[in-house]
């Protein structure tokens, strides 16, 4: 355990990413928390894992995942499919999750444009939507100031296989968060990116307005991988909101 003996802290992974996108964050928060974070299934260590076909069978993964780790209560804090991963965790298994944090995410989506990707995905591979990704997931002036992030970005979306990409497509094509937004006890918090195209900040306004005593954070000249482009900004806020479980 940690110094401070906290619970665990689990992080969850956006769509075409492992979870080397929280090592900016990770540190940070581990002087405070036990963090846990894990691949989806498609994605990184768990590239060969059994398809997904709805979001629960995620939201199963991250209960199976504390059941091995013998982790009763647990923060969670998720970003963009992680977010309404930790959304519908927090309502199916209200008293296991001491906090919440939904970070560019929605709670619905366009169904159609998620399942044209998915065939564009399975026709092409990958390639063909690289730089639309790259353009939600990243302002134009970090792309122009921290190219060697970007090219980690976009190397780590081309290793995904383009299966279980397509499958996270099809995930989200049919996720559907809104109805578990009420029976939300946790402390939650919404974080969004002002310059996100992908859940642009209705979105979490939205999310936040459907939770009681949801907070929201709008973060300025952020795209949609807030962790990346504004790391100790993010480890703050979800360490605020961890504090208020105690």
């Amino acid at each position: 355990m940690s110094e401070s003996d906290a619970r665990p802290l689990v992080l969850l992974n956006s769509l075409g990413t492992t979870n080397a996108l929280w090592d900016d964050v990770a540190p940070l928060l581990a002087k405070s928390f036990d963090v846990v974070r894990f691949d989806q299934r498609g994605h990184g260590t768990a590239a060969a894992a059994p398809p997904a076909t709805r979001l629960d069978d995620l939201v199963d993964d991250l209960f199976d995942v504390l059941d091995r780790l013998d982790v009763e209560f647990a923060h969670l804090a998720g970003i963009s499919i992680g977010g309404m991963i930790a959304l519908r965790a927090a309502s199916r298994e209200p008293d296991r999750v001491l906090s919440l944090t939904a970070m560019c995410c929605a709670a619905v989506l366009d169904r159609q444009s998620w399942l044209e990707r998915a065939a564009t995905v399975r026709e092409r591979g990958l390639e063909p939507i690289v730089p639309a990704v790259m353009a939600r997931w990243f302002t134009p002036e970090f792309r122009g100031r921290r190219p060697d992030v970007v090219r980690t970005y976009e190397d780590m979306l081309r290793s995904t296989p383009p299966e279980g990409y397509a499958m996270g497509c099809d995930v989200l094509a049919d996720a559907d968060v809104r109805g578990d937004l009420a029976a939300i006890k946790a402390p939650t918090l919404v974080i969004g990116g002002a310059a996100d195209p992908a859940t642009p900040p209705p979105e979490q306004r939205a999310i936040a307005g459907a939770i009681a005593h949801a907070r929201l954070e709008i973060l300025p000249d952020v795209g949609h991988l807030a962790p990346v482009a504004a790391p100790e900004t993010v480890a703050k806020l979800v360490l605020d909101n961890a504090k208020r479980s105690a």
